[in-house]
């Protein structure tokens, strides 16, 4: 098909936008699923917004028919003697995730993509993506069945040794590392599938370049395999940021179990969210605390995507 032309004589690469639809009409409509879910579930409710400025009450009949209270809410949010230590401890526990879950997929990624033995490397793939398809009920009865302090596998086994123990899982020193760790084990495997990916799509003939040029297996991954997942680094990160003040709702509210201590060192923004919201009937409060939440996690995206083209990446837009 021949090229159309801009206004000024330049040729179009794609041709116009009717031309565009029907050569590419396939791809399109493959895409018409996505657009329905997202504009139903984020488009469409996207006026509840207007809670977080109101008092709202579930008597009323409307949710327009509400008092009008202006950043009311916002000002009960953020003089909440509650708000900072729920930002710190949210703030803090998405960091330690967001460090140690940007780097244990690429490890596993890069052990995977070494294993030359093609039944083996599947077997490894399998296991290490099974985690993820557990719900985190699931997560809790396995680890109460290994660590608890009376029953427990752990527990049994230091007692015939004399060694004392403590569940890893119930004590607040330790409970921080033990949410990380589990979060970690649980979505390592496949977020490691987006690195293979990436390391599938890396020319085999750079390899075969460096191996004639005399590179060791280490030289080759520091100046093949890392440049070249870099980019998908990258775009990984930039997602993982804007989700900082999100948190695993199911994983801390079941860890927390009504243990006080624990709750205090661990509640975060979704399980406040729940504690105001749907137990404390506070809607208003709770939607205000929401709009919070994606305007900041909003401009973290954008900021970390700038970032990221100052560095030579594409980014996500």
């Amino acid at each position: 098909m021949a090229r159309t032309r801009k206004p000024n004589g330049e040729p179009r690469k794609n041709g116009t936008l009717g031309e565009r639809l029907k050569r590419y009409k396939y791809l399109y409509l493959l895409m018409i699923p996505g657009i329905l879910w997202y504009v139903l579930f984020h488009i469409v409710p996207f006026y509840g917004i207007v809670i977080g400025f109101q008092n709202y009450t579930l008597a009323s009949k409307s949710i327009f028919n509400n008092e009008w209270v202006g950043f009311k809410n916002f000002e009960w949010l953020f003089a909440s003697p509650d708000f900072f230590k729920v930002l710190w401890n949210t703030v803090y526990m998405s960091l330690l995730k967001l460090a140690c879950g940007f780097v244990a997929p690429i490890i596993l990624a890069l052990m995977i993509n070494a294993i030359r033995c093609k039944p083996y490397k599947n077997v490894v793939q399998t296991i290490s993506y099974l985690p993820n398809f557990l719900s985190w009920v699931i997560v809790f009865s396995i680890v109460t069945v290994i660590f608890n302090n009376y029953t427990g596998v752990l527990k049994q086994l230091y007692s015939s040794f004399g060694w004392e123990y403590t569940d890893p899982s119930t004590n607040e020193n330790t409970i921080i590392a033990f949410l990380v760790f589990s979060a970690v084990w649980k979505g390592v495997g496949y977020s490691a599938i987006i690195y293979l990916a990436s390391l599938s799509g890396i020319d085999p003939q750079l390899y075969e370049a460096a191996s004639i040029d005399g590179a060791n297996r280490f030289s080759r991954l520091l100046n093949i395999t890392l440049p070249g997942i870099l980019p998908t680094c990258a775009i990984v990160l930039i997602l993982n940021v804007g989700g900082i003040l999100g948190g695993d709702f199911e994983q801390i509210l079941l860890f927390q179990g009504g243990n006080i201590l624990i709750a205090d060192k661990t509640e975060n923004f979704a399980t406040y969210s729940y504690k105001i919201g749907l137990q404390g009937f506070q809607y208003s409060k709770t939607t205000a605390l929401g709009i919070f939440q994606s305007l900041f996690g909003a401009i973290l995206t954008i900021a970390t995507n700038k970032l990221a083209g100052k560095l030579g990446y594409e980014g996500i837009w």
